[in-house]
């Protein structure tokens, strides 16, 4: 690109696209681990419920206490709808919420605590009650560190996303130093080191620009070279000593032509005046004009030749 301007536009546009996707990365970011802490947090306070629930449950099972075991059938169709409607959070994956609902049956146990409320001295019910809480406290654990786990790896994506796109900024920007020292900062630095040395040798060469100098140093080079060539041509200061001794050779011949012209009239007019016996007056006139004319001359001719 050898438009500096259009490769700073090029630049600030990139630059403005990938922050404002760097902050949109951020913000869905934000929002993502505000939304599952909020799960996390259920998760949390059903496994502490489901805690409670269960000590209610092993105690009613070991005392074969009725009031107990329909207690715990109560709280235990508390904590299937504060689980279900936790599930019902579109941020958990579809796969998970399946196999959770088809490995724990809340439904089936609240059943069975019912029925050995009614028949506490049931053993083969009591056993299978123990191995289902067994089961739903395996679950609830393995969902938590499911869910925990697809946090992170979903906060992880928008961190690697957010690095890659803070690294193509860096990128950007580097990428845009580094042309604007070749295209503009070296052009400059080699066309002020062109300028000295003209300037120290007293003579005016003209700039040449690099090959990867930018639209706008190659503007600046030609019109400086324009600006030279004219001032050298209108300005006399600026002639070399061969031009300007040359110069003056000839303003001093042709000024001493003029005055060999005027020394010649006068003494044509004053021989003219002798051989007419005019005054003496307007002899002496002519001799002060030859006199002075010849002085004149001399003088010119000194200087050419001093």
């Amino acid at each position: 690109m050898k438009s500096l301007r259009k490769l700073s536009r090029v630049t600030f546009l990139g630059t403005a696209i990938l922050l404002g996707i760097l902050v949109l990365t951020g913000f869905l970011q934000n929002s993502l681990m505000n939304n599952y802490n909020t799960i996390v947090k259920k998760s949390e306070g059903t496994i502490f419920l489901y805690a409670t629930i269960r000590e209610q449950a092993t105690e009613g099972l070991l005392f074969r206490d009725p009031i107990s075991l329909s207690g715990a059938a109560k709280e235990f169709e508390n904590l299937y709808a504060r689980h279900t409607s936790m599930l019902e959070n579109h941020l958990i994956p579809s796969q998970y919420k399946l196999s959770f609902l088809q490995d724990i049956d809340l439904e089936q146990v609240v059943i069975n605590l019912k029925n050995l409320a009614e028949k506490p001295d049931n053993d083969d019910l009591i056993i299978k009650i123990i191995s289902q809480l067994r089961q739903i406290n395996k679950q609830f654990l393995q969902f938590d560190r499911i869910i925990i786990s697809e946090m992170r790896n979903k906060i992880m994506q928008y961190q690697k996303r957010a690095l890659i796109l803070m690294g193509l900024i860096i990128a950007l920007t580097c990428f845009t130093l580094v042309m604007l020292y070749q295209k503009s900062i070296k052009p400059l630095l080699d066309l002020t080191g062109q300028v000295e040395k003209s300037a120290a040798g007293g003579e005016f060469t003209t700039i040449v620009e690099e090959k990867n100098s930018s639209v706008e140093v190659q503007a600046l080079i030609a019109s400086l070279n324009q600006l030279f060539h004219l001032h050298q041509e209108h300005n006399p200061s600026s002639m070399t000593h061969s031009q300007r001794e040359a110069e003056f050779s000839a303003i001093i011949n042709e000024v001493t032509n003029g005055l060999n012209g005027i020394i010649n009239y006068s003494q044509l007019l004053a021989d003219y005046c002798e051989a007419e016996s005019i005054g003496d007056e307007q002899k002496q006139i002519l001799h002060k004009i030859i006199k002075t004319g010849e002085k004149s001359a001399a003088i010119l001719q000194k200087g050419l030749h001093g």
